[in-house]
């Protein structure tokens, strides 16, 4: 029997570093053929982009979690007719699924049984990477972080230089308490190295969520190229916290930027290419007011 194609699953909250990490894999293992598949919540894939600079293959599958009803089966479609067509073509050493920051991995079992994906493919890892500054208090209030928490066999605390040593302490002691089996890595920017393990014998196995499970919205907007630079990072500074996660590209002064924001970290890179000049927000249901206000703030 052939051997099955890995799988990595890397899962995390919004901003917490995911796309970094895939960065990171794809120049720290250049000998390593691998084809990413991006799960984004919003309909359009912004880390599709930012990843076909690393010149690995990179698949998408926007709109909503991939442990959702609605979603699964296009999951499964580009599993089996996309990413298994380029290992037939030329053997893959890993896929690796970059999740959705807002999706709970606890269905994955569900989803690999599902129209026989398994036949082909296995979870060799199940990676969760946290932002330890605002860890605590996202774990303490998400239910998803905890799943995402559960499930995995490696978990990343990131971004560790911008959170107090006894905070990060904090944070380890806190996932250890919830997961005690999982492997524990400190890192800055992602910049830690794992090998691709062995089978994942015993998957969380839930059943998949239903299409309205993700209590989260999106706002997709356009930065008026006549404004300079220098107003949209005062714009973003100007954000309030409640809006969870900003990533896109923008368009000002002639110049394509890229832009990155969390609720404790902002990143603007000035880029050659132009993109599509779109700024993807999302926040939590409760505070869908504030992407209007986001909105109106741009057009006004």
């Amino acid at each position: 029997m052939p051997e099955k194609l890995p799988i990595i699953l890397v899962t995390g909250f919004l901003g917490s570093g995911k796309t970094t990490l895939l960065r990171r894999l794809a120049q720290s293992h250049p000998e390593w053929n691998l084809v990413f598949l991006v799960n984004e919540f919003a309909d359009t894939s912004i880390d599709e982009l930012t990843l076909d600079t690393t010149g690995t293959p990179t698949q998408s599958v926007v709109g909503g979690s991939l442990f959702c009803e609605c979603k699964a089966g296009e999951f499964v479609r580009v599993m089996k007719e996309q990413v298994l067509a380029q290992h037939q073509a030329n053997a893959l050493d890993a896929v690796i699924i970059e999740t959705s920051g807002i999706a709970d991995p606890e269905a994955i079992g569900e989803l690999m049984s599902l129209h026989g994906l398994s036949e082909n493919f296995e979870i060799r890892r199940i990676v969760c990477v946290v932002a330890a500054k605002r860890f605590l208090s996202l774990l303490k209030n998400l239910p998803t972080i905890q799943a995402q928490i559960r499930t995995s066999d490696l978990i990343i605390i990131n971004k560790t230089d911008l959170a107090k040593s006894a905070v990060v302490d904090q944070v380890e002691s806190a996932i250890h308490e919830a997961n005690p089996k999982a492997e524990l890595l400190r890192a800055e920017h992602c910049a830690v190295d794992f090998n691709l393990g062995q089978i994942v014998r015993e998957l969380p196995n839930r059943p998949l969520f239903t299409c309205d499970a993700n209590p989260y919205s999106t706002e997709t907007i356009t930065w008026p190229e006549a404004r300079s630079i220098e107003e949209a990072k005062k714009w973003l500074n100007a954000l309030p916290e409640t809006i969870l996660r900003i990533k896109g590209t923008l368009r000002a002064s002639d110049q394509s930027w890229r832009v990155e924001k969390t609720v404790d970290t902002l990143e603007i890179d000035a880029i050659s290419d132009f993109e599509p000049n779109q700024l993807i927000l999302i926040a939590h249901d409760d505070h869908e007011a504030d992407l209007q206000t986001a909105l109106q703030s741009v057009i006004a």
